[in-house]
């Protein structure tokens, strides 16, 4: 992967982020509508890190994890360091929250279950809170929802990829039946991410450089214009509990278009993008923080609100707040991916 393309993926990692961000931000009862414009995409979003979470893979398996023990510690390490804090900000939070301001709860934008709470959390943690469709997700952060699939799909994919015995085909039925039909219905769409690393890593030259160029920027075009359009047709099943199914592969499908031409793209303005490196790693590392810690924390900060959900103030105390605690805590809890790799590495290493 070149650099160009690499920095390509940060922006959008984060970009993905801010886009669950402020649409979250933009529930009426917290800003009003504030960037209601983002509302259309926090699915697609949601989409386009599942993509990426594959072609992640595809590319640490190629490089760096090439055996079970390596590519599970490393998984292990780097969701665990931002999971327990994210867990830790929303007991904080939603108790001051809740505290001050129940009605807001009972009653506010997002669903928050008062009878499940040591449920809810337990499940949480080990990432199983959606599986058959549970939706136990802790307090009021439902972002969580998405690890659900993504812890299961690391899993799924462990096992067809390293497991060379016969009990592979069993453990693999097991966890997929674990996970669900709803989880299962967008595998597809994480292996697309896979699929797309080892695509690219095939394809040559850019000959036709201006062609592939324009088919890029169609299909970012058509995922913007058409993608909430395609979302809104509903998807009915019984077990399937993913209406938007349609619009979650029309956006996949785009975007991995969108990456697979981009190279062609990119030699417009990969000048800019290596100019600003350091900037875009940045950002880029406060992503997954970011995404499991913001949601508490604007739900409290918009309970205390003494003020209208226009004001000022709150506005930027509703950006500032959440944004200072993701720099420190957040950037913290991702470092400690490195601590808990090695602390796992040296206890296990030599059972492996």
């Amino acid at each position: 992967m070149n650099k160009s393309l690499s920095l390509y993926l940060d922006v959008w990692r984060f970009s993905a982020a801010m886009i669950v961000f402020l649409s979250h931000v933009a529930s009426q009862k917290i800003s009003g509508g504030l960037f209601w414009q983002t509302k259309a995409y926090d699915q697609t979003a949601v989409m386009i890190f599942f993509v990426m979470s594959g072609f992640v893979i595809a590319f640490v398996t190629e490089k760096k994890e090439k055996n079970l023990f390596s590519f599970s510690i490393a998984r292990i390490s780097r969701l665990y360091s931002v999971l327990i804090p994210a867990l830790v900000v929303t007991i904080i939070f939603d108790y001051i929250g809740f505290k001050i301001n129940p009605e807001f709860y009972l009653g506010g934008p997002w669903p928050f279950d008062t009878e499940n709470l040591f449920t809810n959390y337990f499940l949480s943690f080990f990432m199983i809170q959606n599986v058959w469709n549970l939706g136990f997700n802790p307090g009021i952060n439902q972002p969580f929802w998405s690890l659900s699939f993504e812890w299961l799909y690391y899993i799924i994919f462990a096992c067809a990829f390293f497991l060379k015995s016969k009990w592979k085909y069993l453990l693999l039925t097991i966890f997929a039946i674990i996970a669900g039909p709803t989880i299962l219905a967008l595998l597809p769409i994480w292996i697309a991410g896979f699929v797309l690393y080892k695509a690219m890593q095939k394809s040559t030259s850019s000959e036709y450089s201006f062609t592939r160029a324009v088919i890029s920027l169609l299909a970012l075009i058509l995922l913007v214009f058409f993608g909430p359009e395609i979302r809104s047709i509903d998807f009915n099943s019984t077990f399937i509990q993913r209406k938007e199914i349609f619009g979650d592969y029309f956006d996949a499908l785009m975007f991995c278009i969108h990456i697979y031409f981009s190279p062609a793209l990119l030699k417009s303005f990969s000048a800019v993008l290596e100019r600003f490196e350091s900037y875009i790693r940045w950002v880029a590392s406060l992503t997954f923080a970011l995404y499991l810690f913001h949601r508490p924390i604007i739900q409290t900060v918009a309970a205390i609100n003494p003020y209208d959900n226009s004001h000022w103030l709150y506005l930027l105390a509703l950006f500032f707040i959440p944004f200072t605690i993701v720099v420190t805590i957040g950037r913290w809890a991702e470092k400690q991916k490195y601590t808990i790799k090695n602390l796992l590495a040296s206890k296990f290493q030599s059972k492996y």
